[in-house]
């Protein structure tokens, strides 16, 4: 049963790191807001089914309502930051920047949260972090009005939108995380319909195929399935032996960058991608990062 259950683990996380190449080519058919929304729509539609398979009860008190309520406004955010950095940069280098700096905020907001000083591995391991992000960005080769562009505040934007999104849902216990999610997603698309969301004139349903495969990849393949095989991996294997095979994403969301974008390839974005996934092993603090479903 692992090794079948490792396979299907591996290509949630081929998915996961195909989002951010798929977010680049979408964002030649749509705008942020209806990416936004569309996406959040079919994802809902396509989640309630898997938690009727799954045997889960839609039932959700006021409390942890409130909790998906916080957590769908920062994902919203977050979303947005994505997509904005997936089209106007490099989305290889995004998804490993934005993948690798995530729990390494999650755990400064932990830290802070908490007021307790961090022991002398933990330092080395954030500095480790830090520089692994650092690199995977070529910072070195720019002066500092080159680094605080645009693009670069949107890879920062997203994975701090997210930190704090996996820190408002880390404390929830009573409620299964994908009937969680289910209610995330349902809500993000309200919120995204009924303030956000302006149509343009062109129907999704007259999009050509290439973005209805693109579309379905991103919404079933990189979110539903995904999640839904991640929390099974979680359930059978444990949170910490799931969340190791969320290092892959860096590596994917490069290596289909190459294959399908031409983005060109550079050995600091892999060599930081390592560094930083080095520095996560040695803090050993990714399980509250692994509680929210990914978005990306």
């Amino acid at each position: 049963m692992d090794n079948r259950l490792y396979l299907w683990m591996v290509l949630a996380m081929l998915f996961w790191g195909a989002s951010w190449p798929i977010a680049n080519i979408l964002s030649g058919y749509l705008t942020m807001h209806e990416f936004i929304a569309y996406r959040y729509i079919l994802t809902t539609l396509s989640m309630a089914p898997v938690l009727w398979w799954m045997k889960l009860s839609f039932k959700i008190d006021w409390s942890n309502l409130v909790v998906a309520s916080l957590a769908a406004f920062m994902l919203i955010f977050y979303t947005k930051f994505y997509y904005l950095s997936a089209k106007h940069g490099a989305p290889g280098l995004a998804g490993a920047v934005v993948t690798t700096l995530m729990p390494i905020l999650v755990y400064l907001l932990m830290l802070f949260g908490k007021q307790k000083h961090p022991v002398l591995k933990d330092w080395l391991a954030l500095v480790l972090g830090s520089a692994g992000v650092a690199t995977t960005m070529n910072i070195w080769h720019f002066k500092l009005d080159e680094i605080l562009v645009l693009q670069n505040m949107y890879l920062v934007a997203a994975a701090g939108c997210w930190a704090v999104a996996s820190l408002i849902i880390a404390y929830v216990k009573t409620i299964n995380p994908a009937v969680l999610s289910f209610y995330i997603y349902l809500l993000i698309s309200i919120f995204e319909m009924v303030f956000f969301l302006k149509p343009s004139s062109d129907s999704i349903f007259m999009m050509d195929d290439i973005f209805w495969i693109n579309f379905l990849i991103l919404t079933i393949g990189s979110t539903t399935f995904a999640t839904t095989v991640y929390f099974l991996g979680i359930q059978s294997l444990g949170a910490k032996r799931a969340s190791v095979f969320t290092f892959l994403v860096p590596f994917f969301a490069i290596g289909l960058s190459v294959i399908f974008l031409s983005e060109q390839w550079q050995w600091t974005t892999v060599a930081g991608a390592v560094m930083t996934i080095v520095a996560l092993i040695i803090l050993n603090r990714i399980h509250i990062y692994t509680k929210i479903s990914r978005v990306n």
